[in-house]
């Protein structure tokens, strides 16, 4: 039997930024190193209303994406040790985690927000929509 924490996830590259590197030095900052993980996700268009009103102001007309992950992801962090946010590869392009909502009750569950950071053009599709599962 399929556990439903993974029914429709598959896996996806995201490049985050390791801790204790990067920050002030000499009175320069100097970017985090970055380490490429995988995770298992579900990834959709952010196509509902209360979803684009958690965005941040400046990121709203940016095209976004839902991510429905087993593994936690994590926007930028201010403060003493500051760190940008996860940069979730999908269609041919790096998508900026911008909104993360990790749930503990459910065992290790995250549901984020997340939009596109480059122009990249994701490469068009021809032919029908089918499903490779049938």
């Amino acid at each position: 039997m399929r556990s439903l924490t993974k029914l429709g996830k598959r896996q996806y590259s995201v490049s985050r930024h390791s801790a204790n590197t990067g920050g002030w030095v000499d009175g320069e900052w100097v970017l985090a190193d970055r380490e490429v993980i995988t995770i298992l996700a579900n990834i959709q268009p952010s196509l509902l209303a209360y979803q684009s009103k958690m965005i941040p102001e400046g990121e709203r007309e940016k095209e976004a994406i839902a991510i429905f992950s087993n593994h936690y992801l994590y926007t930028a962090r201010t403060g003493g040790e500051p760190l940008e946010a996860d940069l979730v590869w999908y269609r041919g392009a790096n998508w900026k985690v911008v909104v993360s909502k990790p749930y503990l009750n459910f065992g290790e569950h995250c549901e984020a927000l997340a939009v596109r950071l480059n122009d990249n053009e994701s490469p068009r599709i021809d032919g029908t929509t089918k499903r490779e599962d049938c």
